[in-house]
Protein backbone atom coordinates (compact mmCIF):
# COMPACT_ATOMS: atom_id res chain seq x y z
CA UNK A 1 0.00 0.00 0.00
CA UNK A 2 1.17 3.52 -0.87
CA UNK A 3 -0.07 6.69 0.50
CA UNK A 4 -0.84 10.33 -1.34
CA UNK A 5 -1.31 14.15 0.50
CA UNK A 6 -4.23 15.98 -0.53
CA UNK A 7 -3.81 19.38 0.05
CA UNK A 8 -5.49 23.19 -1.61
CA UNK A 9 -6.64 26.19 -0.79
CA UNK A 10 -2.51 27.31 0.20
CA UNK A 11 -3.35 31.27 -1.05
CA UNK A 12 0.39 31.90 0.02
CA UNK A 13 0.23 35.31 -0.96
CA UNK A 14 2.76 37.63 0.76
CA UNK A 15 0.81 40.39 1.79
CA UNK A 16 -2.47 40.60 3.69
CA UNK A 17 -3.17 43.86 1.83
CA UNK A 18 -4.60 46.65 3.15
CA UNK A 19 -7.57 45.26 4.55
CA UNK A 20 -7.00 43.85 7.57
CA UNK A 21 -4.65 45.09 11.09
CA UNK A 22 -2.86 41.75 11.34
CA UNK A 23 -0.36 40.86 13.98
CA UNK A 24 0.93 38.52 11.74
CA UNK A 25 0.71 37.40 8.13
CA UNK A 26 -0.74 34.35 6.67
CA UNK A 27 2.18 33.82 5.08
CA UNK A 28 4.47 32.98 7.71
CA UNK A 29 2.18 30.79 9.44
CA UNK A 30 1.18 29.10 6.59
CA UNK A 31 5.38 28.34 6.09
CA UNK A 32 4.92 26.67 9.30
CA UNK A 33 2.15 24.59 8.56
CA UNK A 34 3.13 23.91 5.08
CA UNK A 35 6.95 22.59 6.40
CA UNK A 36 4.93 19.81 8.07
CA UNK A 37 4.35 18.05 5.18
CA UNK A 38 8.15 17.40 4.79
CA UNK A 39 7.89 15.39 7.69
CA UNK A 40 4.75 13.56 7.06
CA UNK A 41 6.69 12.57 4.03
CA UNK A 42 9.15 10.91 5.67
CA UNK A 43 7.38 9.16 8.10
CA UNK A 44 4.24 7.96 6.27
CA UNK A 45 5.66 6.14 2.83
CA UNK A 46 4.03 9.41 0.82
CA UNK A 47 4.35 8.56 -2.43
CA UNK A 48 2.92 11.67 -4.13
CA UNK A 49 1.70 15.53 -2.83
CA UNK A 50 -1.70 16.24 -4.99
CA UNK A 51 -2.09 20.13 -4.81
CA UNK A 52 -6.00 21.12 -5.93
CA UNK A 53 -5.49 24.86 -6.68
CA UNK A 54 -5.76 28.30 -5.30
CA UNK A 55 -1.94 28.37 -4.84
CA UNK A 56 -1.81 32.40 -4.99
CA UNK A 57 1.70 33.18 -4.41
CA UNK A 58 3.07 36.43 -4.52
CA UNK A 59 6.14 35.20 -6.51
CA UNK A 60 6.34 31.58 -8.02
CA UNK A 61 9.96 31.44 -6.72
CA UNK A 62 8.21 31.82 -2.76
CA UNK A 63 7.15 27.99 -3.38
CA UNK A 64 10.31 26.33 -5.27
CA UNK A 65 12.09 25.42 -1.90
CA UNK A 66 8.81 23.05 -0.93
CA UNK A 67 8.27 21.66 -4.37
CA UNK A 68 11.96 20.90 -4.13
CA UNK A 69 12.14 19.23 -0.46
CA UNK A 70 9.44 17.20 -1.08
CA UNK A 71 10.69 15.62 -4.04
CA UNK A 72 13.75 15.02 -2.64
CA UNK A 73 12.65 13.03 -0.13
CA UNK A 74 10.76 10.81 -3.01
CA UNK A 75 7.10 11.99 -3.59
CA UNK A 76 6.45 12.89 -7.05
CA UNK A 77 4.17 16.69 -6.96
CA UNK A 78 0.65 17.14 -8.87
CA UNK A 79 -1.00 20.58 -8.81
CA UNK A 80 -3.91 22.27 -10.95
CA UNK A 81 -4.98 26.14 -10.58
CA UNK A 82 -7.79 27.32 -9.08
CA UNK A 83 -9.95 30.20 -9.92
CA UNK A 84 -7.44 32.32 -7.65
CA UNK A 85 -4.39 31.30 -9.89
CA UNK A 86 -4.34 34.14 -12.40
CA UNK A 87 -0.89 34.26 -12.88
CA UNK A 88 -0.60 30.68 -13.44
CA UNK A 89 1.77 30.86 -16.34
CA UNK A 90 4.42 32.43 -14.56
CA UNK A 91 3.43 29.94 -11.98
CA UNK A 92 4.18 27.24 -14.88
CA UNK A 93 7.42 28.65 -16.32
CA UNK A 94 8.75 28.44 -12.94
CA UNK A 95 7.59 24.92 -11.10
CA UNK A 96 7.48 22.60 -13.91
CA UNK A 97 11.72 23.17 -14.59
CA UNK A 98 12.11 21.00 -11.28
CA UNK A 99 12.25 17.10 -11.77
CA UNK A 100 9.00 15.01 -10.52
CA UNK A 101 6.83 18.09 -10.60
CA UNK A 102 3.92 17.68 -12.56
CA UNK A 103 1.58 20.56 -13.48
CA UNK A 104 -1.77 20.35 -15.35
CA UNK A 105 -1.78 23.88 -17.14
CA UNK A 106 -3.69 21.94 -19.38
CA UNK A 107 -5.49 18.91 -18.83
CA UNK A 108 -3.69 15.62 -18.86
CA UNK A 109 -3.20 12.25 -17.74
CA UNK A 110 0.00 10.42 -15.58
CA UNK A 111 0.19 6.96 -14.24
CA UNK A 112 2.28 7.28 -11.16
CA UNK A 113 4.51 3.89 -10.96
CA UNK A 114 5.41 4.57 -7.30
CA UNK A 115 2.08 5.11 -6.12
CA UNK A 116 0.27 2.61 -7.88
CA UNK A 117 -2.05 4.76 -9.39
CA UNK A 118 -2.61 7.48 -12.19
CA UNK A 119 -3.82 11.54 -11.72
CA UNK A 120 -6.09 13.31 -14.33
CA UNK A 121 -5.55 16.71 -13.59
CA UNK A 122 -7.59 19.55 -14.94
CA UNK A 123 -7.51 23.13 -13.47
CA UNK A 124 -10.47 25.85 -13.60
CA UNK A 125 -10.61 29.35 -14.78
CA UNK A 126 -11.80 32.45 -13.10
CA UNK A 127 -15.01 31.78 -11.66
CA UNK A 128 -15.20 28.16 -12.80
CA UNK A 129 -16.03 29.44 -16.30
CA UNK A 130 -16.94 26.33 -18.23
CA UNK A 131 -15.81 23.59 -15.18
CA UNK A 132 -19.06 21.73 -15.87
CA UNK A 133 -18.62 21.45 -18.75
CA UNK A 134 -14.75 20.22 -18.87
CA UNK A 135 -15.52 17.52 -16.41
CA UNK A 136 -18.29 16.22 -18.58
CA UNK A 137 -15.60 15.73 -21.36
CA UNK A 138 -13.30 14.09 -19.19
CA UNK A 139 -12.04 10.61 -20.62
CA UNK A 140 -13.64 7.82 -19.05
CA UNK A 141 -11.47 5.28 -17.07
CA UNK A 142 -11.40 1.30 -16.90
CA UNK A 143 -7.84 0.18 -15.47
CA UNK A 144 -6.93 -2.09 -13.81
CA UNK A 145 -5.13 0.72 -10.89
CA UNK A 146 -7.14 3.00 -9.44
CA UNK A 147 -7.53 6.60 -10.55
CA UNK A 148 -7.50 10.07 -8.90
CA UNK A 149 -9.48 13.49 -10.66
CA UNK A 150 -7.38 16.44 -9.36
CA UNK A 151 -9.40 19.88 -9.81
CA UNK A 152 -10.28 22.60 -7.75
CA UNK A 153 -14.19 23.46 -8.10
CA UNK A 154 -17.57 23.60 -6.56
CA UNK A 155 -18.89 20.03 -5.98
CA UNK A 156 -22.07 21.37 -7.92
CA UNK A 157 -19.95 21.41 -11.01
CA UNK A 158 -19.34 17.44 -10.51
CA UNK A 159 -22.73 15.90 -10.78
CA UNK A 160 -23.16 12.20 -9.69
CA UNK A 161 -24.34 10.90 -13.00
CA UNK A 162 -20.99 12.41 -14.70
CA UNK A 163 -18.77 11.42 -11.99
CA UNK A 164 -20.53 7.92 -11.91
CA UNK A 165 -19.53 7.37 -15.62
CA UNK A 166 -16.23 8.83 -15.59
CA UNK A 167 -14.82 5.86 -13.57
CA UNK A 168 -12.34 7.65 -11.35
CA UNK A 169 -11.93 6.00 -7.60
CA UNK A 170 -11.37 9.47 -5.94
CA UNK A 171 -11.54 13.18 -6.01
CA UNK A 172 -8.97 15.33 -4.95
CA UNK A 173 -10.69 19.05 -4.92
CA UNK A 174 -10.03 22.70 -3.79
CA UNK A 175 -12.07 25.02 -3.20
CA UNK A 176 -14.17 24.53 -0.27
CA UNK A 177 -12.41 25.96 2.69
CA UNK A 178 -13.26 23.16 5.37
CA UNK A 179 -12.96 19.26 5.39
CA UNK A 180 -15.43 18.16 3.28
CA UNK A 181 -16.19 14.55 1.77
CA UNK A 182 -19.54 14.21 -0.36
CA UNK A 183 -20.69 10.23 -1.54
CA UNK A 184 -21.77 10.78 -4.85
CA UNK A 185 -21.32 8.40 -8.38
CA UNK A 186 -19.87 5.84 -6.30
CA UNK A 187 -16.69 7.65 -5.15
CA UNK A 188 -16.01 10.33 -3.26
CA UNK A 189 -15.61 13.72 -3.42
CA UNK A 190 -13.23 15.04 -0.65
CA UNK A 191 -11.92 18.94 0.14
CA UNK A 192 -9.42 19.10 2.49
CA UNK A 193 -10.23 22.22 3.80
CA UNK A 194 -7.65 25.45 3.86
CA UNK A 195 -3.78 25.91 4.97
CA UNK A 196 -4.30 29.10 6.93
CA UNK A 197 -5.22 32.76 6.65
CA UNK A 198 -6.19 35.60 8.91
CA UNK A 199 -7.69 37.78 6.05
CA UNK A 200 -11.30 36.68 5.47
CA UNK A 201 -13.38 35.88 8.04
CA UNK A 202 -15.30 33.06 8.57
CA UNK A 203 -14.62 32.19 5.55
CA UNK A 204 -11.27 30.84 6.52
CA UNK A 205 -12.19 30.40 10.48
CA UNK A 206 -12.52 26.47 9.71
CA UNK A 207 -9.76 23.88 10.97
CA UNK A 208 -7.01 23.49 9.19
CA UNK A 209 -5.55 20.37 7.48
CA UNK A 210 -4.81 18.18 5.05
CA UNK A 211 -5.69 14.60 3.85
CA UNK A 212 -3.64 11.45 3.32
CA UNK A 213 -4.76 8.82 0.94
CA UNK A 214 -3.73 5.35 1.17
CA UNK A 215 -3.65 2.94 -2.33
CA UNK A 216 -4.87 -0.29 -2.14
CA UNK A 217 -6.00 -3.33 -4.17
CA UNK A 218 -9.74 -2.36 -3.63
CA UNK A 219 -9.49 1.39 -4.30
CA UNK A 220 -8.62 4.53 -2.55
CA UNK A 221 -9.24 5.03 1.10
CA UNK A 222 -8.48 8.42 3.30
CA UNK A 223 -8.59 10.65 6.58
CA UNK A 224 -8.24 14.05 7.76
CA UNK A 225 -5.31 15.34 9.39
CA UNK A 226 -5.08 18.46 10.99
CA UNK A 227 -2.09 21.00 10.93
CA UNK A 228 -0.25 21.80 14.51
CA UNK A 229 0.27 25.42 15.52
CA UNK A 230 -2.28 28.30 15.21
CA UNK A 231 -5.83 28.14 13.87
CA UNK A 232 -7.90 31.55 13.13
CA UNK A 233 -11.22 31.79 15.01
CA UNK A 234 -14.25 34.17 14.98
CA UNK A 235 -16.85 35.17 17.48
CA UNK A 236 -19.37 37.82 16.41
CA UNK A 237 -22.37 39.52 17.64
CA UNK A 238 -25.47 40.69 15.72
CA UNK A 239 -27.01 43.35 17.33
CA UNK A 240 -29.91 43.24 14.52
CA UNK A 241 -31.86 39.50 15.01
CA UNK A 242 -32.82 39.60 18.25
CA UNK A 243 -35.15 37.14 20.58
CA UNK A 244 -36.23 39.06 23.46
CA UNK A 245 -33.08 41.30 25.40
CA UNK A 246 -30.63 38.80 23.43
CA UNK A 247 -28.96 39.06 20.51
CA UNK A 248 -27.32 36.34 18.36
CA UNK A 249 -23.95 35.18 18.50
CA UNK A 250 -21.99 33.23 15.87
CA UNK A 251 -19.05 31.50 16.69
CA UNK A 252 -16.82 29.88 14.00
CA UNK A 253 -14.01 26.93 14.85
CA UNK A 254 -15.00 27.27 18.21
CA UNK A 255 -16.02 24.67 20.82
CA UNK A 256 -20.05 24.25 21.10
CA UNK A 257 -22.73 25.19 19.39
CA UNK A 258 -22.23 28.10 16.00
CA UNK A 259 -25.30 30.06 17.38
CA UNK A 260 -26.71 30.99 20.42
CA UNK A 261 -28.51 33.45 21.92
CA UNK A 262 -26.79 35.84 24.30
CA UNK A 263 -27.97 38.38 26.92
CA UNK A 264 -27.05 42.14 25.53
CA UNK A 265 -25.79 43.21 28.46
CA UNK A 266 -21.93 44.77 27.91
CA UNK A 267 -20.57 42.93 31.21
CA UNK A 268 -22.08 39.73 29.96
CA UNK A 269 -20.59 39.85 26.48
CA UNK A 270 -17.29 41.40 27.77
CA UNK A 271 -16.99 38.76 30.09
CA UNK A 272 -17.63 35.91 27.08
CA UNK A 273 -15.27 37.94 25.13
CA UNK A 274 -12.43 37.58 27.55
CA UNK A 275 -13.27 33.86 28.38
CA UNK A 276 -13.27 32.90 25.06
CA UNK A 277 -10.08 34.64 24.19
CA UNK A 278 -8.40 32.95 27.67
CA UNK A 279 -8.95 29.02 25.57
CA UNK A 280 -7.23 30.13 22.63
CA UNK A 281 -4.04 32.26 23.63
CA UNK A 282 -2.33 30.84 20.54
CA UNK A 283 -4.88 31.27 18.25
CA UNK A 284 -6.07 34.24 15.41
CA UNK A 285 -9.37 35.84 16.27
CA UNK A 286 -10.94 37.65 13.05
CA UNK A 287 -13.82 40.63 13.44
CA UNK A 288 -16.48 40.80 11.26
CA UNK A 289 -15.64 43.37 7.75
CA UNK A 290 -16.21 46.93 9.46
CA UNK A 291 -15.57 49.43 6.70
CA UNK A 292 -16.46 52.55 8.82
CA UNK A 293 -14.70 53.90 11.97
CA UNK A 294 -11.44 51.89 11.49
CA UNK A 295 -8.53 51.94 9.63
CA UNK A 296 -9.13 48.49 8.22
CA UNK A 297 -12.02 46.61 7.66
CA UNK A 298 -10.99 43.43 9.99
CA UNK A 299 -8.57 43.10 13.20
CA UNK A 300 -6.68 39.57 13.26
CA UNK A 301 -4.70 39.58 16.74
CA UNK A 302 -4.03 36.40 19.15
CA UNK A 303 -6.06 35.96 22.02
CA UNK A 304 -3.16 35.98 24.22
CA UNK A 305 -2.71 39.52 22.39
CA UNK A 306 -5.84 41.21 22.76
CA UNK A 307 -5.89 39.91 26.58
CA UNK A 308 -2.49 41.65 27.44
CA UNK A 309 -3.18 44.94 25.56
CA UNK A 310 -6.11 46.84 26.52
CA UNK A 311 -6.54 48.86 23.71
CA UNK A 312 -6.69 46.62 21.31
CA UNK A 313 -9.05 44.52 23.48
CA UNK A 314 -11.45 47.42 23.23
CA UNK A 315 -11.22 47.69 19.29
CA UNK A 316 -11.62 43.84 19.37
CA UNK A 317 -14.44 43.79 21.34
CA UNK A 318 -16.19 47.11 19.55
CA UNK A 319 -15.24 45.49 15.83
CA UNK A 320 -16.65 42.12 17.08
CA UNK A 321 -20.18 43.67 16.85
CA UNK A 322 -21.75 43.10 12.77
CA UNK A 323 -22.14 46.32 11.25
CA UNK A 324 -25.24 45.04 9.44
CA UNK A 325 -27.15 41.84 9.57
CA UNK A 326 -25.79 40.54 7.37
CA UNK A 327 -21.95 41.42 7.92
CA UNK A 328 -19.32 38.91 6.93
Amino acid sequence: MTRFIHIADLHHARHTGNAITAERTSFAIQAEKLAQIAEVIRHENIKAVLIAGDIEVSDPEDFVPYLKTWTALGASVYLVYGDHDINRFAYDDCWRQIEHVHSFLRPGYVFDEALGAAIYGLSCETNQTGLKEDVARTPMRDDLYPNIFLGHGDRQRFPASVVARLGFSYYALGHHHRYEVTRRGGTDLVYPGHVFSVWDGCGKAWPTGYVIGEVTPSGITHEFRPFTGPETRRLSFNPFIRDGSCILLTRDNLESSSEQWIEEDETVLRDFVRSTLTAYPNDYFVTPSQSTGFPTRRLSMTGRTLLEDDERFEEFFARSFKATKTTQ
